[in-house]
């Protein structure tokens, strides 16, 4: 592998360079702080190359919008404006990236990156789910001391290869819709757009059509229910390394727990039809509720005010807003740099970020 142009003079050599992982050796989770960010992304574009299948797991401060009706009875627009809702208002904490050789080959590194900007002091959160995450061994207090600046991991990962690349990448995700969410909004440097189509558009701009959702396959596989530990342990997926609501860690099961399904459930078929959906954001559930109803325009919410909220004071987060705006017109992202970080495809996806943003003025 070739070493880091700013160490090469020092003679440093990752310790055992990229490679599968071998039987007995433990699955590595590199920890991502403010002071390694620049090295450990120029690792993850290293990975991205030689890796192009990659699991993502996120970790944030809760959700503190709920709707006034039961979940099951919200169309998938109705839950695409409360998850805007709460993404638009909170901060991201964590993200995990996994990433392995072929569909059928177990991770070979993972990567927690941890990011700064969330403070429970003055942030609005869920408490409990702040608990669990320090129950989980969080700590918040480093976060906000040594963690990646929100505008800094966005540019990395714009030019990381991993966005923006067409389908080069497969990604492997379980009930990711927050998960996008939050990572679209750090990318746009902006609020989430206001109707579902516009939101799944972006998805498919920055991640590609390669998009697998566990938690939206496991709909045709009888018995199978729960969240990533529980489908995990029915499929005999282990946990190689790190704890449960750990991004780097979670990252890593939901690659095991894709990989498992495909093996147990779709052996002779394959996963293909299932590429490109999110669990609860099925669009062509939406359009077929939109034709019951009359509606031409697809079902989707132009207005926020078409979903009451249980807590119905939005936040306004203009004044927060520490994400760079990029102006929208084309697939890069700004935070100091004018725009030059971009991933080895941006100039052909370009275009289809100019026409997925106008969408949004």
């Amino acid at each position: 592998m070739t070493v880091h142009p700013e160490l090469a003079a020092t003679g440093f050599a990752p310790v055992g360079g990229f490679g599968p992982v071998a039987k007995g050796r433990k699955l590595e989770i590199r920890q991502v702080w403010g002071h390694n960010v620049d090295y450990e992304f120029w690792l993850i574009r290293q990975a991205a190359e030689k890796y192009p299948y990659v699991s993502m797991d996120t970790e944030f401060p809760g959700v503190i919008h709920c709707p006034s009706k039961p979940h099951f009875l919200l169309t998938p627009s109705e839950r695409y404006a409360l998850l805007k809702a709460n993404v638009d208002a909170l901060h991201l904490i964590q993200v995990g990236l996994a990433f392995a050789s072929s569909p059928d080959a177990p991770p070979a590194l993972a990567f927690e990156i941890n990011l700064r900007e969330f403070d429970p002091r003055v942030h609005r959160h869920a408490p409990e789910s702040i608990k669990l995450l320090a129950d989980h061994g969080l700590d918040l207090a480093a976060h906000r001391a040594h963690g990646v600046d929100a505008r800094v991991f966005a540019a990395h990962l714009m030019a990381s290869g991993l966005v923006c690349s067409g389908n080069a990448v497969t990604w492997a995700t379980f009930h990711s819709a927050y998960d996008f969410g939050y990572l679209v909004k750090l990318l746009m440097g902006r609020k989430l757009p206001r109707t579902l189509p516009e939101f799944l558009g972006l998805v498919r701009v920055f991640f590609g059509e390669q998009v697998y959702d566990v938690r939206h396959i496991m709909g045709r596989c009888p018995g199978l229910r729960g969240g990533l530990d529980a489908v995990a342990a029915a499929l005999g997926a282990a946990r190689e390394a790190g704890r449960a609501h750990q991004a780097g860690s979670d990252s890593a099961l939901t690659w095991e727990a894709f990989r498992r399904v495909r093996e147990v459930y779709f052996a002779r078929e394959g996963v293909r039809g299932f590429a490109g959906v999110l669990y609860g954001l099925e669009l062509e559930l939406d359009l077929a509720a939109a034709a019951a109803n009359g509606n031409k325009h697809g079902g989707a919410i132009t207005n926020n005010s078409n979903i009451k909220l249980a807590n119905s004071k939005l936040v306004n987060n203009g004044s927060n807003n520490k994400f760079a705006n990029n102006g929208g017109n084309r697939c890069a992202v700004g935070g100091g740099n004018g725009g030059r970080n971009r991933s080895r495809n941006s100039r052909r996806v370009a275009p289809q970020v100019q026409v997925a943003v106008a969408a949004l003025r």
